[in-house]
């Protein structure tokens, strides 16, 4: 076991946790209270001796409930008990559930058994010694591709398995579009063109994992240097960060936005609301990537066997029906499409004769050999923290150093020195290693070992604060110098 220490984090707690199903059994005179209240409003009175699953997501509320329902259903058939499934709420995406985990860990409270979605915050966790690997039975083991499209499906030590699949790409509104004359939207260099200033919608890659992987994957579709010009134009464009993604697409919706990086469910799920038909959404070809968004059962889980009962339930044929067969059907979800791509290739011809529109087959995609999963990993603390300091904190001054720029008629040597990193790909992938890696401090080290980690993420953690604010300091006089 290890413990954590030097990890930023955005403060401590817990949100009102929201809940599927029965409450969990209480006792003694709580349940008596219970009962009585009960009684006179004709509430449901929990059933004692229930089992418990707790459950940290950032999926919809749709999602929860139709899992969470569904779960309960299988759990009494396999084994003849109910099971009270419990939703604390981190309020907010992927990188959200990561700081409040982190919290919890650090502060050596395990009361969390399944992490479920946030996307590529499970490399990260397992790096942290956050998962506990749990292989599923051969059967359902067996009938998992490896990979799709190149990506892996499961974690080679099982610590993580893609419960869902989804690529990303560019949402539009095909009104504004037309309306405005812009041009037409092919790829992600699409958003950079000045005649979209104030159109884009742009998310915090620091609050919104999601987010953060669109932009990842731009710097390894393009290059780096290439890769980072785009993002600071498209930050010129963009009419603010959202702190969640899904607030992209809502927005496009509704007209406020012309465009923006999304991914593919979000952009299926608003292109099925009011007003959908206004809406298109590409995948840019050889750009991009499909991604698992992934399942696990984290470290320490108090209800170890409900938690690899859940993960079973979500990777074999029952779960994987939900995310694509269509609302009412049997072995589809009780009251909501959810219109998301499983991993199980037989439910894609199962969901098709049920009268699903599949837009998109995994399957059939081409393998995106331009991507390193490892650099990934190796810069997902540092980029998002980067990002944050470079576009999001000075937004207003990006805009008004890009609205010279285009008065200016976009001089080429200007141009250079604003979309210029002000750190190399090299220096951001040290600097991830040796100053944002996470200290981790064994609980059998000894006085004078945990004294020195302790000393060594104290000095770390002083050192990505200094190196912040030079970053910040930094980019306000380049945006200032370039806005004259």
């Amino acid at each position: 076991m290890t413990r954590y220490a030097s990890m930023d984090t955005s403060g401590p707690g817990d949100a009102r946790p929201r809940r599927v199903g029965r409450p969990a059994a209480l006792s003694g005179v709580a349940l008596t209270a219970l009962m009585l209240l009960a009684g006179c409003s004709g509430g449901p009175v929990p059933q004692a001796g229930a089992d418990a699953l707790v459950i940290y997501s950032p999926h919809s509320d749709e999602i929860r409930q139709e899992f969470g329902e569904a779960f309960q259903t299988w759990y009494k058939g396999r084994t003849g008990r109910d099971v009270d499934v419990k939703w604390p709420d981190p309020s907010g995406g992927g990188s959200e559930v990561l700081r409040r985990l982190e919290d919890k860990f650090r502060a050596g409270r395990y009361d969390i058994d399944v992490g479920f979605g946030g996307g590529p915050i499970y490399e990260q966790m397992k790096s942290l010694g956050m998962l506990e690997p749990y292989r599923l039975p051969p059967e359902a083991l067996a009938a998992l591709p490896p990979k799709i499209a190149g990506q892996p499906v499961y974690d080679p030590d099982f610590a993580w398995y893609g419960a869902a699949v989804s690529t990303f790409g560019i949402i539009f509104n095909k009104t504004i579009i037309k309306q405005k004359d812009l041009p037409e939207i092919k790829d992600w260099e699409s958003m950079t063109d000045p005649k979209f200033a104030g159109l884009v919608g742009a998310g915090d890659p620091s609050k919104s994992a999601t987010m953060l992987k669109a932009y990842e994957i731009i710097l390894q579709a393009y290059g780096y240097d290439r890769g980072m010009a785009l993002l600071v134009q498209i930050a010129g464009n963009a009419r603010e960060f959202y702190p969640t993604s899904s607030e992209v697409p809502r927005n496009t919706a509704k007209g406020f936005l012309a465009v923006g990086p999304c991914i593919d469910f979000y952009a299926y799920r608003q292109m099925r609301s009011e007003g959908g038909d206004r809406l298109g959404f590409v995948a840019p070809s050889g750009l991009t990537v499909i991604t698992p968004d992934p399942i696990a059962i984290l470290k320490r889980a108090p209800h170890r066997k409900v938690a690899e009962a859940f993960v079973e339930f979500v990777m074999g044929p029952e779960g994987q029906r939900l995310w694509m067969l269509p609302a009412g059907v049997p072995g589809g979800p009780k009251k909501v499409t959810l219109g998301r791509l499983a991993v199980l290739p037989a439910v894609y011809e199962e969901a098709a004769a049920k009268g699903t529109v599949i837009p998109f087959n995994p399957f059939a995609a081409k393998s995106a050999d331009f991507y390193d999963p490892a650099k990934e990993n190796a810069r997902n603390a540092i980029l998002a923290d980067y990002l944050r300091v470079v576009l999001v904190e000075n937004h207003d001054a990006i805009k008004k150093a890009w609205k010279a720029l285009i008065d200016a008629g976009l001089p080429a040597e200007r141009l250079a020195a604003f979309c210029r990193p002000i750190v190399s790909e090299d220096e951001m992938l040290r600097l991830g290693r040796d100053v944002w890696g996470t200290v981790l401090i064994p609980d059998d080290a000894s006085a004078a070992e945990r004294a020195r980690l302790t000393r060594e993420a104290e000095a770390r953690r002083r050192t990505k604060s200094d190196t912040l604010t030079k970053w910040s300091e930094a980019v306000r006089a380049k945006y200032a110098a370039l806005a004259k």
